[in-house]
């Protein structure tokens, strides 16, 4: 027989409520636990001196238990939801509901505002820059957001950034709730001197390399397109006329292959860091457009002979732009018309596999400084600033042809080796600064 057909009825509705009851009870009990988190926030996070803050309790559900809840700052339980600061300094609030501890929040309480200042992220900017405002109050407070900044006897500005117009001494002011900063002034120059962009080639090749025409034929297209290429052939390889790698104008410069990390020959490298693209002649526009940017720094060069001794002026002018953390000097001299049979493997030239006399151009005949800069003094970074060398010195020895011989000069960005601005120039040149 069924036991639970044997009970009375009132056991059996006892029996099953039990049994159900229990079950409603530990949902119950979960729901509770899940409502307990609180969550604490204020009215404001940084008041001054005598302000009062109002705070507000949430649960976890969204409900409001502020009247519930025990608050305390710095740990001291305090009255209500408000509370009046008296001292300077920094406050932890927190909040308690059903031994429940919420988060912490920090009121920052500053001095009362008594004055305003009125500064600039500089004192002077070239024309086009913008000046970027802050308004401070004694107490330390960022009011740039809420004051109003003025130009003196001019209109107020849209916000904190003001696009420079004209040149000369500008004034202006802000003021912010009844107080009004003392005058500001700014100090506007000329736009700062840009020159032209042009681009160093260096040329890492030898005449017993039979892939090297290859970069010698993508220097021809290149000039073809523009006289902003400055080529700098540097040979290398054997100087024992009996070693297959023998190349008669070979020269040491093992310091700059340590720079790029020479892989092999031919490389040619576009403004001492960058490597040009292989195939080079399938790539001439990445020389080109190395071009036609603006430069922060000019050069202007001045190279006379007198016999056998050249005289040689480099003068390197700074834009107001300029803002390399150092700049080193490199001066070349080059000669060109030398002749001699190159290796060939390619299809250029004729395609022959020896190019006998071979017109080779460009060709590095003596550095004047070391290999990787002389050092120019920072002082002569100023706007408008033109440092100048002279060398004095005895036609390289190596040189064939002093009519053939020209100097290219070079100024580095001494931080990464990166060449900023080049120009070459023959004998008998006198140059002024490439401006825009």
């Amino acid at each position: 027989m069924n036991f639970f057909l044997k009970l009375p009825l009132a056991l059996l509705v006892i029996f099953t409520c039990f049994i159900s009851c229990g079950s409603d009870d530990s949902a119950g009990t979960s729901n509770e636990s899940a409502s307990k988190s609180v969550t604490i926030s204020s009215d404001a996070s940084s008041v001054v001196l005598g302000d009062t803050v109002t705070f507000t309790a949430t649960s976890n559900l969204g409900e409001d238990i502020t009247a519930q809840a025990t608050f305390s700052v710095n740990s001291n339980s305090i009255s209500g939801n408000t509370y009046t600061f008296q001292e300077l300094g920094s406050f932890v609030v927190r909040a308690v509901y059903d031994n429940t501890t919420s988060n912490s929040i920090t009121i920052i309480v500053n001095e009362p505002l008594t004055a305003i200042t009125l500064s600039s992220n500089s004192e002077s900017y070239f024309l086009g820059q913008n000046v970027v405002f802050n308004v401070t109050g004694n107490n330390g407070v960022n009011l740039t957001n809420q004051a109003t900044i003025s130009m003196v006897g001019g209109d107020n500005l849209a916000s904190n950034v003001y696009t420079t117009t004209y040149e000369g001494a500008i004034e202006f002011t802000a003021t912010f709730e009844g107080f009004t900063s003392p005058v500001h002034e700014i100090t506007v120059l000329p736009a700062p001197t840009k020159f032209e962009q042009n681009v160093l080639i260096e040329d890492y090749t030898g005449t017993w390399c039979g892939w090297c025409p290859r970069i010698s034929h993508a220097i021809e297209l290149v000039e073809e397109q523009t006289t902003d290429a400055y080529v700098v052939a540097i040979h290398r390889g054997s100087t024992d006329p009996g070693n297959g790698y023998y190349d008669p104008f070979n020269f040491s410069a093992g310091a700059l292959e340590d720079i790029i990390g020479l892989q092999g020959y031919p490389t040619g490298m576009l403004n001492r860091t960058t490597e040009w693209n292989y195939p080079e002649p399938n790539n001439i526009s990445q020389v080109v457009n190395s071009t036609s940017g603006q430069s922060d720094v000019g050069l202007a060069l001045n190279p006379s002979l007198n016999g056998n001794s050249m005289n040689i002026d480099v003068r390197v002018k700074f834009g107001g732009g300029f803002s390399a953390f150092s700049a080193k000097l490199v001066v070349y001299v080059l000669e060109d018309n030398l002749y001699f049979n190159q290796t060939n493997y390619t299809s250029y030239f004729g395609g022959s596999s020896v190019l006998t006399n071979f017109e080779h151009n460009h060709v590095l005949r003596a550095s004047l400084t070391n290999l990787l800069g002389n050092q120019i003094p920072s002082s002569e970074f100023t706007a408008d600033n033109v440092y100048t060398v002279n060398f004095d010195m005895a036609v390289p020895s190596n040189v064939t042809n002093t009519e053939k011989m020209s100097v290219v000069a070079v100024v580095i960005n001494g931080s990464n080796n990166s060449a900023i601005n080049v120009r070459g120039a023959d004998f008998g040149d006198t140059q002024t600064f490439e401006e825009l």
